[in-house]
């Protein structure tokens, strides 16, 4: 009978079981007591910090009680988006998980596989007594995606192995050894607002594909915050009276925002009104040229106040100047060096809110486009925080781990694997930058369309890559 079989019917069933704690970023104390309770009731040393980050410590298994130990490490939280269609409360509501043709998914929402496959292969790991392994350390940190603050919270003299297997990468027979940095900015832009004084409309843009804003940065999909705003600035060519009453997009920083709406008022009847935005829909599907879409629609709202002239032509300036997209490329490595993405746009009393995700590989060039954004805000009136920064990690050449991975990898499969560093984000830069002589590594299954509602697992390569990492496990000494 195969083990490893029987061992990743055990992963999927504590992906299934975290799958029913709600666990979006912020919201991550139930599933930190499930773990640390989990280890509790196997009798496993365990550590849980005020950040919420979990620690487990188990013993090697027979004859391997005395080598190095390996520590496993992976995120808790999961990105929450879902359809417009999908009623779903991410606070309180489990996550779906659907098997169909040879995949996992949720049906409309965020599966949350990023990162709760590598939390459930860590579990699976720890609650068998018959996989060979060495002295085994899993930490499970928090908040990585809102600004990977777990892993900059926990303490590092907690953790005795210096090599790590991070499972937080999404293809199979990719071995990660590298990763941008980042920093998210809030710009707040202040408005003064008027009384209304002519009919309000809301108008949408949806239907865009949307994506991780690190690995799919490159792909040019449409930015629904960064639309909303060019509409209005095409509308207002053609519509003189038009005011912006209220704007809003996008929920995550690091997820390339798919919708977003604003209220305007105007004189201009809506049948006016609709057919100035359908060509404006047009034109920008035009552009998008079969790489996204997208859909536009208008209906009368309502509106008491709307921003004054002054304010909406820095708001306008900041939307259309603040930095989206890739910034710089690694010409020889043919991957984004830096790039920046405007994540979410919401309406707050008396001002707008600008969030963006701004990553890149080198630490000068991040703080190059840092200041720009910077000044930027100045020069529209508002004011910047730049938060949860968090260094690249640095691909170290003659890398044991890495070495193991590879000759392991061919044996088994007889090719080479893919070894690169990539543009997200990873909690190894942090981890690296607290213990400066770990060896590390990150490895994952074939996972789909993350941080969107089509987010999805291929079950077969989460299989193989379970297979794989046991196989490592076995031959580390």
């Amino acid at each position: 009978m195969d083990i490893t079989k029987l061992e990743c019917k055990n992963v999927l069933h504590f992906f299934e079981e975290i799958n029913k704690i709600p666990r979006g970023s912020g919201n991550e104390e139930a599933i930190s007591k499930y773990l640390f309770d989990f280890a509790k009731d196997r009798g496993l040393l365990a550590h849980r910090d005020s950040a919420n980050n979990v620690i487990i410590k188990k013993a090697g298994t027979s004859g391997r009680e005395n080598i190095a130990p390996v520590l496993i490490q992976g995120h808790m939280d999961m990105v929450c988006e879902k359809r417009e269609d999908i009623v779903h409360n991410f606070s309180k509501d489990p996550i779906k998980v659907i098997y169909e043709n040879g995949f996992i998914h949720a049906g409309g929402t965020t599966l949350g596989a990023d990162d709760g496959i590598a939390v459930a292969m860590g579990l699976a790991l720890l609650d068998s007594d018959t996989i060979p392994h060495p002295p085994i350390e899993a930490l499970f940190t928090t908040d990585e995606e809102v600004g990977m603050l777990g892993a900059a919270a926990f303490d590092p003299k907690l953790i005795s192995a210096r090599r790590m297997i991070n499972i937080d990468s999404e293809q199979e027979g990719v071995f990660t050894v590298g990763c941008a940095g980042g920093v998210k900015t809030h710009s707040i832009i202040p408005v003064t607002l008027e009384k209304a004084v002519n009919k309000a409309y809301n108008i949408s843009i949806s239907g865009l594909c949307g994506g991780h804003s690190g690995i799919e940065i490159h792909k040019e999909r449409g930015n629904a915050n960064k639309l909303i705003f060019r509409l209005f600035t095409l509308l207002k060519e053609n519509i003189q009276d038009l005011c912006l009453a209220d704007v809003r997009g996008g929920a995550k920083d690091n997820a390339i925002p798919r919708t977003a709406e604003m209220t305007v008022t105007t004189a201009i009847n809506a049948d006016e009104l609709k057919e100035l935005t359908k060509a404006a829909e047009q034109t920008f599907l035009n552009e998008l040229d079969g790489k996204d879409s997208l859909v536009i629609n208008t209906q009368t709202a309502s509106a008491d106040y709307v921003f004054d002239s002054e304010s909406t032509k820095r708001l306008t300036a900041f939307a259309a100047l603040v930095p989206n997209g890739v910034q710089s490329n690694y010409l020889k490595l043919g991957m984004p060096e830096s790039s920046n993405n405007l994540g979410v746009v919401k309406t707050r009393e008396n001002a707008v809110e600008f969030i963006c995700a701004l990553r890149s590989g080198t630490a000068s060039i991040k703080g190059m486009h840092l200041s720009a954004i910077k000044q930027l805000t100045a020069l529209c009136g508002g004011t910047l925080d730049a938060v949860g920064d968090y260094p690249a990690w640095e691909f170290k050449a003659n890398s044991p781990l890495c070495s193991l991975f590879e000759t392991e990898f061919k044996k088994l499969y007889g090719k080479d694997p893919v070894v690169e560093s990539v543009h997200a984000g990873l909690e190894c830069g942090l981890i690296g930058e607290k213990i400066p002589d770990m060896d590390m590594i990150s490895i994952g299954p074939d996972l789909l369309d993350i941080h969107t509602p089509e987010e999805r697992a291929d079950i077969m390569s989460i299989e193989r890559v379970w297979k794989f990492l046991l196989h490592i496990l076995d031959k580390l000494d």
